[in-house]
């Protein structure tokens, strides 16, 4: 019997919903940060999606749907990864955060898995991946039995395999009372959408009418396709990713947002567009730590329909700020040797170690300086030929802007000494200011400085830690830089 979404869950809508690409997972993204949500929602966004680390705790992930739900965002989380765990790691996991977030309202939905195929799920494995789906539903359903699950197709969620493969045919699970994939009305299909591809994935500045003069057709034909899966099934359809790098020029990417919103509506499809923050540097992002919303201010508005705020709550610029990524985006000087140091920072997690040596005879007259720092990496997947990402960085500065910096850290015996750099990346040249210098004990402490930058703004930096004593070793955890107005 065909359902009508009369059951729990019915009038739920995600709105205007955005990505928001910070969690910790094996890429170089910011870590999580209130100011995001408050940004968002200031703009006009309803819902927002973010990635969860398959194998970690619900837990860690807690205060982020806590202050989205609290803040009247609705959530969808997903899990993000680069391998293949197996499916019982999958279905053991998802029952570990369904029965922690059993109790939380329906405005927090899961989606079950992001582009299996990214995950290493591999052509030829269709069926099998759809069991991966199945049996995860079923061990959802046991402490959820009406939370709204999302579920997309094999490969990289394109609109076609959610057409094959998210059916009672694929999808034949039995749940403890009898019911199936067609008899829930709390199950919505998946598919992303990303034409033209050149397009939406090219670091070449593109003109999208010249270049692809079909793409309307295009992103139709995939708008139609979900439309007609979610009539067949009685269920409604999640476009959860869609979106372009903003390196082309904005009045193409304008068009583009405007055009694919307004079909949108026509076939009341739910959306996220992606993305809204990863870093600074990213290419798909809308929100920058220093300028907010500013140049995308049009794009904005056509997801939202809102004027985006002038102002936006400071948020940190420093990736991998607390080691939970090992050491990923860190980088030293010869004479500083970096490694973890595992329950070594605050609360007992991962911190950094900086070790640096005695100067031995042959570098006496040689000028080294050793130091820790952070500053732009090329963008961690769609590069092409090389090219730099235009006018997008990963630490920036803001003419009369005070920026805020702190940091824990420790000297593992005695005390150590080292002063803090901001400088022109990517050589650290002119050196744009110097800390006086900072002392530290064997005890973990939290030190705080400011800095105001009083010249005009500089969009690529290098953040430094400069290390003033010779054998030392120095643990540093929760970095952090925010700029915001002088007051």
């Amino acid at each position: 019997m065909a359902q009508n979404f009369t059951e729990p869950n019915k009038a739920l809508t995600l709105g205007s919903g955005v990505n928001t690409d910070f969690t910790t997972t094996e890429v170089n993204k910011v870590a999580y940060d209130k100011g995001f949500y408050i940004a968002f929602k200031d703009a006009g966004f309803d819902s927002v999606r973010f990635f969860i680390k398959q194998g970690w705790c619900p837990e860690f992930y807690k205060p982020a749907v806590d202050d989205a739900l609290q803040l009247g965002l609705k959530v969808v989380l997903v899990p993000f990864s680069m391998y293949c765990w197996g499916k019982g790691h999958l279905v053991q996991w998802w029952d570990e955060v369904a029965e922690y977030y059993k109790d939380y309202p329906a405005e927090l939905v899961f989606e079950i898995m992001n582009e299996p195929k990214m995950a290493g799920h591999s052509d030829g494995e269709e069926s099998e991946t759809m069991q991966w789906y199945g049996e995860c539903i079923q061990e959802i359903r046991k402490s959820n039995p009406t939370r709204l699950l999302a579920v997309g197709g094999p490969h990289f969620n394109g609109v076609e395999f959610l057409t094959e493969y998210v059916t009672p045919e694929y999808l034949s699970y039995t749940l403890e009372d009898g019911t199936g994939f067609a008899d829930d009305p709390n199950i919505w299909g998946v598919f992303h959408c990303y034409h033209p591809k050149s397009f939406t994935h090219g670091a070449i500045d593109q003109d999208i009418n010249k270049d692809h003069p079909n793409w309307k057709q295009l992103i139709i034909a995939d708008l139609e396709e979900a439309n007609a899966w979610s009539k067949k099934h009685n269920k409604r359809i999640y476009l959860s990713e869609w979106g372009t790098r903003l390196n082309h020029k904005k009045k193409y990417v304008e068009e583009y947002t405007a055009f694919v919103v307004t079909e949108l509506a026509k076939r009341n499809i739910e959306w996220s567009y992606y993305c809204g923050v990863f870093n600074n540097a990213w290419p798909y992002g809308l929100f920058n730590s220093e300028w907010g919303f500013a140049g995308v201010e049009e794009i904005v508005r056509n997801l939202t329909g809102k004027e985006p705020p002038k102002e936006v709550p400071p948020t940190n610029q420093i990736v991998n700020s607390d080691f939970m990524l090992d050491l990923t985006d860190w980088n030293t000087s010869e004479y500083a040797i970096m490694g973890t140091a595992d329950e070594q920072g605050v609360d007992g997690t991962r911190a950094i170690r900086v070790h640096v040596p005695f100067t031995y005879e042959p570098d006496i007259g040689r000028k080294i300086i050793p130091s820790l720092y952070q500053q732009y990496e090329p963008d961690w997947k769609f590069r092409v030929m090389g090219k730099e990402q235009a006018n997008k960085y990963t630490i920036q500065l803001r003419e009369n802007r005070v920026y805020d910096i702190s940091f824990h850290a420790r000297c593992e015996v005695g005390s150590a000494r080292f002063q803090l750099q901001l400088g022109q990346a990517p050589d650290n040249e002119p050196i744009i200011w110097t800390s006086e210098e900072i002392r530290v004990d064997s005890t973990l402490n939290k030190y705080e400085i400011k800095y105001q930058h009083s010249i005009p703004s500089v969009h690529n930096v290098r953040f430094s830690f400069i290390f003033l004593d010779r054998h030392s070793e120095i643990i540093l955890d929760q970095i952090e830089l925010r700029g915001h107005k002088p007051t």
